[in-house]
């Protein structure tokens, strides 16, 4: 029997990879975001520290100037503090569509793995039962050659019915 062979070992083989280099990307857009929301804490803080220190210059006499470059500053921040968070928004995005694609190539890989076993049991019942008659062959070749060589000798062999022995005691 000949050996066995899968035809779409080839496509597992490139989907297992695909899943693999989905998987990569899925960390990699995971600490993406993780970036992301610490850039975007670090900004928050900042500004904290910042209002912190405006309430605690409430009651004391500023210069302009210092208004002016507190509040600028402020204003920066929350620019800052918008832009970083679309910029998580986005990683999270990205993350999100990273875990549905390797998700997508993980079912896929699973479907064609299953096949891919039944096939291979399907294969090896065939393969056994192939061994199988070739040994029935081989046991009755060797049974009619023990026959013929009896009843060759006169020796009555196997008769149905007869109540006579039996080939291994016509043998014997």
């Amino acid at each position: 029997m000949k050996r066995f062979e899968f035809s779409l070992d080839r496509l597992l083989r490139v989907k297992r990879q695909l899943e693999r280099l989905a998987e990569l990307e899925q960390r990699r857009a995971l600490e993406a975001a993780e970036q992301a929301r610490a850039a975007l804490q670090g900004l928050r803080d900042q500004l904290t520290r910042i209002s912190d220190q405006f309430a605690a210059s409430v009651g004391r006499a500023m210069m302009p100037y210092q208004w002016a470059s507190a509040s600028d500053l402020a204003e920066r921040l929350g620019k800052s503090i918008h832009g970083a968070e679309q910029a998580v928004a986005q990683a999270e995005q990205k993350l999100l569509t990273a875990a549905q694609e390797r998700a997508q190539l993980a079912t896929e890989v699973e479907a064609i793995s299953t096949l891919r076993q039944q096939q291979w049991d399907l294969w090896r019942q065939e393969a056994q039962k192939a061994d199988q008659d070739r040994l029935d062959e081989v046991g009755l070749r060797l049974w009619q050659n023990a026959r013929d060589e009896a009843e060759a000798n006169g020796v009555e062999y196997d008769k149905p019915d007869s109540g006579a022995e039996t080939g291994a005691e016509a043998v014997a």
